[in-house]
């Protein structure tokens, strides 16, 4: 997403990356806090029944979270043109350290997927796996708003249930294919929908100065989506699919899960909403390492508006939460295999 360049973005000085910051640690703190809050809001007894109800089936989750990231590498492969080095082990291994690095800093995207492609130098020059991985990350973002914006699409009507029980699913599909085809309208005619609504809220005076400086930023990030969107249907479509497959698989994760530790049989609209409110909290909190509590926090809160109780939801997000913890440390592992750090990798990626 960042470093289009084809280099790592100058975020901050190589001084002091990939130290703890005063907000990073504060963050961790608070999240560490809500976490503590929801678990014992919850019932830690509770809670451990669900992990424990789960089992060896934890294996099932964690095979899914790599598949996921196997699919993620498959697509940063499909946005490169012409011939390359690249193994899809290789950028495999790129990926869950990029993701690594991500974790563990506050500094999220801005140091992991520079360090995505840092991993990848030996077989490809940065400056031609960097703006294919912005290729691939743009896919990503625009897939990760769809399910975003579906989701509180439909949550109004799975919370009240005002029909047969396929109405809100039938809801679902209308506008996730509405959206899919509005977006790649947009972009494919180049319409700057974000900077020219930035800045008629300028000429309007609702906060000119401010408007001015994000109406610019807008218009750089319009620039790059139309440069790097693929034109051709041969390109588009291998890319689409495999996000498509990415929350395909995240919401299989979620059903499976519930199924194990829930009351009752979770629907497969159900699962959506929860992986939707997950991608919410991802976006919002991508600065809180490991996203500590407020994942706990969503959906625990989800899980009681949808009559699954808050201990359901504090559990399905410490069984993903496990999860990430797995693929983080066989990041850092991939890493340590190539003679690198966490610390190192972030700081090369942003300084």
């Amino acid at each position: 997403m960042e470093g289009d360049r084809g280099h790592a973005p100058p975020i901050m000085q190589g001084a002091t990356a990939g130290r703890p910051t005063a907000g990073g640690v504060l963050a961790a703190v608070a999240g560490f806090l809500l976490l503590v809050y929801f678990v014992r809001r919850a019932g830690a007894g509770a809670v451990a029944d669900g992990i424990a109800r789960l089992g060896w089936a934890f294996f099932a989750v964690v095979a899914l979270g790599g598949l996921r990231f196997l699919v993620r590498a498959a697509a940063w492969m499909r946005c490169l043109d012409g011939d390359h080095r690249l193994r899809l082990r290789d950028t495999f291994q790129a990926v869950i350290a990029g993701d690594a690095v991500g974790n563990l800093t506050p500094l999220s995207l801005l140091a992991g997927e520079p360090a995505k492609a840092l991993m990848l130098r030996h077989r490809e020059p940065v400056g031609r796996t960097l703006p294919a991985l912005v290729v691939e990350n743009l896919f990503y973002t625009l897939s990760v708003a769809i399910v975003i914006a579906c989701g509180l699409a439909v949550l109004p009507l799975a919370l009240q249930a005002p029909g047969p029980p396929w109405l809100a699913g039938a809801f679902l599909l209308a506008v996730l294919a509405g959206l899919v085809a509005a977006a790649h309208w947009a972009v494919h005619g180049r319409l700057r929908i974000a900077s020219r609504a930035l800045e008629w809220l300028r000429r309007r005076g609702i906060l000119p100065a401010w408007m001015a400086r994000a109406a610019a930023g807008a218009r750089a990030v319009e620039d790059d989506l139309f440069a790097a969107y693929p034109r051709r249907w041969s390109r588009l479509l291998p890319v689409a699919a495999l996000e498509l497959v990415f929350h395909v698989l995240a919401i299989t994760e979620v059903f499976l899960v519930l199924s194990l530790i829930s009351g009752r049989p979770p629907s497969l609209l159900e699962a959506f909403l929860f992986e939707s409110t997950n991608r919410v909290v991802g976006a919002a909190f991508k600065f809180v390492p490991l996203r500590i509590g407020v994942d706990e926090a969503g959906s625990g809160l989800l899980a009681g508006l949808l009559a699954f109780g808050t201990a359901t939801g504090v559990t399905l997000a410490l069984v993903r939460k496990g999860r990430m913890l797995v693929w983080t440390t066989l990041g850092v592992a991939a890493l340590a295999g190539r003679g690198l750090t966490v610390r190192g990798e972030t700081g090369e990626a942003t300084g």
